[in-house]
């Protein structure tokens, strides 16, 4: 049976850069595509998107139209923003392009806030899975049945902590954050989602990059990790994963089998640069061998 999961969420035209890998220009990239193409490898589901599409670049267009990604209810937009993703040992930082005569030194990677899109009834309606990605505001509208996914954004996890998610989680939805949303909670990023798990009563499923995915729910708890995992690049492996969670959890699968189907996605988003890998991958029925989940004790 058909699952529809909504993602709501940007798009933004990429360049890359890699230290000791190289770059590359002009690449299809954001959340809202990164989202698109992870749900969709969840065998059965059909994503559903609320984004702004460009009228300047019909590559997004043409894409979510050969893939089957259903863009009904997408605005326009004259262009995207540009990005500079940048990678290294250090870390990873994400700048906007200035148009000449700005500065060319950033001072960081800050991010502008913004507003949630406006979302119409008919979008909501229907939905059997729902990816918010850096929303800002309350979800008022979704259907009851619906499985709700949030992946927080960075500014005001790190400025409001809790406050900020319980303005924006529904209850009982699933909590998706990086490590880097953990890392003002404390020092342990488990302990940090257990202790959301419990205040929200929420599944959390914590991904923490190269140790994997950690996941909480109602006092248990199981690591996820991939043995088989080979990163070529890493850009948009955790809108991907993320949106594959949900897809799963909408599909039906319980939470440590969701994370299981997230490490998969993970793993082809990892593999090539960009949206590469997912693209031209084909839906999976079950997560990849070399992925383990085992159960802990929550801390």
């Amino acid at each position: 049976m058909t699952k529809r999961i909504g993602v709501v969420a940007g798009l933004t035209v990429d360049h890359l850069v890699s230290v000791d890998h190289g770059s590359k220009f002009n690449e299809l990239g954001g959340p809202a595509l990164y989202a698109a193409l992870g749900a969709r490898l969840v065998d059965g589901v059909v994503p559903v998107l609320a984004a702004a599409l460009p009228d300047d670049d019909h590559r997004f267009r043409n894409t979510f139209a050969h893939l089957g990604i259903d863009t009904t209810h997408c605005s326009a937009i004259a262009q995207l923003l540009k990005v500079w993703i940048l990678n290294s040992p250090e870390g990873r930082r994400i700048v906007t392009t200035a148009p000449v005569g700005d500065t060319e030194l950033e001072s960081g990677a800050a991010e502008e806030e913004g507003s949630d899109p406006e979302l119409a009834p008919e979008f909501l309606q229907g939905l059997d899975g729902l990816l918010r990605s850096s929303p800002l505001g309350e979800l008022t509208d979704a259907d009851a049945a619906t499985v709700v996914g949030v992946d927080p954004h960075q500014v005001p996890m790190k400025r409001e902590g809790s406050a900020y998610l319980r303005r924006v989680l529904p209850g009982g939805a699933a909590l998706l954050p990086s490590r880097v949303h953990l890392r003002p909670l404390g020092d342990d990023p488990r302990a940090a989602a257990a202790r959301l798990s419990e205040e929200f009563s929420s599944p959390v499923f914590a991904r923490l990059d190269v140790e994997g995915i950690y996941v909480v729910d109602r006092g248990r708890a199981w690591h996820i990790v991939d043995d088989a995992v080979r990163v070529e690049e890493t850009t948009g492996a955790g809108d991907a994963s993320a949106a594959s969670i949900v897809a799963a959890l909408a599909a039906g699968a319980d939470p440590p089998t969701a994370a299981m189907f997230g490490a998969s996605v993970a793993r082809i988003a990892l593999s090539a640069w960009g949206c590469t890998g997912l693209l031209n991958a084909v839906p999976i029925t079950q997560p990849f061998n070399h992925i383990h989940a085992t159960q802990e004790v929550a801390p």
